[in-house]
């Protein structure tokens, strides 16, 4: 009955796809990374400036789903008596910038290229290091709310790079692990071989 119905055993193809698949996935988070610094500084935007202009004296603008290298350029360029203007023309010039290299770098990475990905570990980990200097050096502007969600946010991001990692090695394991076991395909051409030789020596012999 369909209790006791067997468990289909998974082919190369199907492990090789899923591991593929899942690597795929997992290496896109840095696009989405990317995408949401870009929309969380435009939403904190919005708020700040629709508030009341007399709190806006004292506020300051929430950078936290910024990268924390764009958190830290933001925070110290407010340390500098620049033109408002010029302010926000850089911080949206080094967001757009960021933006568009985490969704190139993920897009790229996700086709399975290893430098790519050692490059992204790389990228997100000097990112954890601007995340903790700002931390540090602006911990009165933002306090722990801004240190919470900022530390959230990347190990989030962090857990999905660390499982293309291992999804990309799964990729290669799984490779190695069926490269001497034919495919269906294989066995089938095979088979048409032999039967194709089969018949020509039976006609050899009749002649």
């Amino acid at each position: 009955m369909g209790i006791f119905r067997r468990k289909r055993t998974a082919s190369y193809v199907d492990l090789h796809n899923n591991a593929v698949i899942r690597f795929r996935r997992a290496s896109r988070t840095f696009m989405w990374a990317g995408i949401v610094s870009f929309v969380g500084l435009l939403i904190s935007i919005v708020q700040f400036y629709t508030q009341d202009p007399a709190a806006q004296v004292d506020a300051n603008v929430p950078f936290y789903f910024c990268f924390g290298t764009c958190e830290l350029l933001f925070v110290w360029f407010e340390s500098f008596n620049m033109p408002i203007v010029l302010f926000w023309i850089l911080v949206a010039v080094i967001t757009t910038a960021t933006t568009a290299g985490s969704v190139l770098l993920a897009l790229f990475t996700s086709q399975g290229k290893k430098k790519l990905l050692i490059t992204m570990m790389a990228v997100y980990g000097f990112d954890w290091v601007m995340v903790m200097l700002k931390s540090i050096f602006f911990f009165e502007r933002d306090e722990m709310m801004g240190l919470f969600v900022s530390i959230g946010v990347h190990l989030i991001i962090s857990f999905f790079i660390v499982l293309a990692t291992y999804e990309y090695y799964n990729v290669i394991n799984i490779e190695k692990r069926f490269k001497d076991i034919p495919t269906v395909a294989e066995v089938k051409a095979k088979e048409g071989q032999e039967k194709l030789e089969s018949e020509e020596n039976e006609n050899e012999h009749k002649s």
